[in-house]
C-alpha cells in the first residue's frame, strides 16, 4: 500500500513555476543565486534567466582565482551577461570589484572593456553604481562616461586623483542631475575642481569623501544634507573650511598620523554630529576643541575618541590647556566613548555644565594598553574615573533643570576624590 508523502517530504519549491522562481532568485545576492545552479539542470537554466532579468548585478573579480585566466574569464562573463540583456530589462544596481581583474589584465583589455561596460550600463538605466578595487587617474577615459549616466542616483568611486594639470578628468557639463548620494576618495591637487563638480550635482544630498595629505581645503554646497569626511592627516597647520547651509548630519573620521586639521565653517542647520577620531596626540587638542566649537549648536553628539598608543601619559583630549569648552545650548543627547582618565573626565564635567538641555547621557570607558609601544604606560594612569570606577554609565530622561548642580556633584564626585598615582 502506497503511503502519502509527509509534510517534510513535499518539495514545494520545485512545484513553483519558472517565472516565479526567477523573481525569487533575482532578489538574492548574485553569488547566492549562483549556488542554486548546482541543484539541478532546471535551476541552472533559471540562473541564466536571472542574469538576464535581475535588477541587481555584481561582478566580483576575486571569484576567478586562476591568475592566467582570471581577467579573461571575468571579461567574458561580464560582457556576455550585459550583451544578452534586453534594453527593456532595466538595471537598478551594478557593483564592480576589479582588484584581481586589473592585476592580471593587459592595458589593451582594460582600455576597451571598462568603457564598454559603463556604456552598456548607461543604456540600461543603471541607478546605483559601486566600483571597488581600482583607481582613476587624470588621464583616465572612463570617468567621463560614468559622469554621463543621467539615470544614476547613487555613485561610489575609489581613488580619484583631482589635479590642476588635466581638464579631461570630468566632462565640462556633468549629466548627473538625479544623483543623490556620492562617495568618493580624493587625492586633491586643485580643491576648486571638486567644488566645481559638486556645483553641478543639483540633487546631491549625501556626500562622503576621503582626503589624503591635502593642502588647505574648502567645501561649499547648498544641497548636501548629510556629509561624511574621512581624514588621514594633512600637512602642518592646514585647515578645512565647510560652508554647508543645508547639512543636518556631519560625520568626521580621522585615523591618520600627520595631524588633525583645524575644521571651521558654517553649518547652521546641523542637528547631529559624529566624531570618530583615533591616533590623537597632544598637538591635536587645539583642533579637537575648535571642532567642538564649530558644532556646538548640534542637538545630538556622538564622540569616539582614542589617544595614540605612543602617548605615555594621559592628556586632556577635548580641550586646549587653559581654555574653556563652548556652550552647548541645544544639546539633548550625548554619547561618548573614550578613556575617562582624570583629565578627560574633568573635561566631560565641564561640558555637562554647558549642556543644561541634556536628556540622555552615555559614557563608555575604553582604553587599549596591549598595543602600547612603551612599557612605562601603566593601567593605573589610564583608569576609569566614572562613578564607582565603572566602564559604562548611562542616564536617560535627565531634564536637569533645577537639579543640574546635584547631578554634577554626583557624576563628578570621583574626579574630586581620586588621585592618579603616576609610575615612572
Amino acid at each position: 500500500m502506497a503511503t502519502s508523502p509527509t509534510h517534510e517530504q513535499i518539495d514545494r519549491l520545485s512545484s513553483l513555476p519558472d517565472e516565479l522562481l526567477v523573481i525569487i532568485l533575482s532578489f538574492m545576492p548574485i553569488r547566492a543565486a549562483a549556488r542554486t545552479s548546482v541543484l539541478s539542470r532546471r535551476f541552472r537554466h533559471l540562473f541564466d534567466a536571472v542574469w538576464e532579468t535581475s535588477p541587481s548585478l555584481e561582478f566580483i573579480s576575486r571569484d576567478f582565482p586562476h591568475r592566467r585566466t582570471s581577467a579573461a574569464r571575468f571579461v567574458t562573463m561580464a560582457e556576455q551577461t550585459l550583451l544578452s540583456r534586453s534594453p527593456s530589462q532595466q538595471l537598478s544596481s551594478l557593483r564592480l570589484e576589479l582588484l584581481r581583474y586589473l592585476k592580471f589584465s593587459s592595458s589593451e583589455s582594460d582600455s576597451s572593456f571598462l568603457p564598454f561596460l559603463f556604456i552598456k550600463a548607461r543604456s540600461l538605466g543603471v541607478r546605483k553604481l559601486t566600483i571597488e578595487g581600482c583607481g582613476f587617474s587624470p588621464s583616465c577615459q572612463t570617468l567621463p562616461i560614468i559622469f554621463s549616466i543621467t539615470s544614476l542616483e547613487f555613485l561610489s568611486l575609489p581613488r580619484v586623483v583631482i589635479c590642476e594639470c588635466e581638464d579631461s578628468l570630468f566632462p565640462s557639463a556633468i549629466a548627473l542631475t538625479n544623483l543623490k548620494n556620492l562617495s568618493i576618495e580624493c587625492y586633491i591637487g586643485d580643491p576648486h575642481r571638486l567644488n566645481r563638480l559638486l556645483s553641478q550635482l543639483c540633487s546631491l544630498e549625501d556626500f562622503s569623501f576621503e582626503l589624503g595629505n591635502v593642502p588647505a581645503f574648502s567645501l561649499f554646497n547648498l544641497t548636501i544634507r548629510r556629509l561624511k569626511i574621512i581624514l588621514s592627516g594633512t600637512k602642518k597647520n592646514n585647515t578645512v573650511m565647510l560652508t554647508l547651509p543645508s547639512v543636518e548630519l556631519l560625520h568626521v573620521q580621522y585615523d591618520g598620523t600627520l595631524g588633525l586639521p583645524h575644521i571651521y565653517g558654517d553649518v547652521p542647520s546641523l542637528k547631529k554630529a559624529v566624531l570618530n577620531l583615533s591616533f590623537l596626540r597632544k598637538k591635536d587638542c587645539s583642533a579637537v576643541a575648535g571642532l567642538l566649537t564649530f558644532i556646538s549648536h548640534a542637538k545630538e553628539l556622538t564622540m569616539l575618541l582614542k589617544e595614540n598608543d605612543d602617548e605615555m601619559y594621559p592628556f586632556p583630549v577635548l580641550m586646549k590647556q587653559g581654555k574653556d569648552l563652548p556652550n552647548f545650548p541645544d544639546l539633548k543627547h550625548l554619547n561618548v566613548t573614550m578613556c575617562f582618565h582624570k583629565y578627560n573626565f574633568k573635561a566631560i564635567i565641564m561640558l555637562l555644565r554647558h549642556a543644561l538641555a541634556l536628556e540622555s547621557l552615555k559614557l563608555v570607558h575604553k582604553v587599549s594598553l596591549s598595543n602600547s609601544r612603551t612599557c612605562a604606560r601603566t593601567e593605573n594612569d589610564w583608569r576609569s574615573m566614572l562613578p564607582r570606577n565603572a566602564r559604562k554609565v548611562f542616564y536617560t530622561n535627565l531634564h536637569l533643570g533645577q537639579h543640574s548642580k546635584e547631578f554634577m556633584t554626583f557624576v563628578g564626585k570621583q574626579c574630586s576624590t581620586q588621585v592618579i598615582q603616576r609610575h615612572h
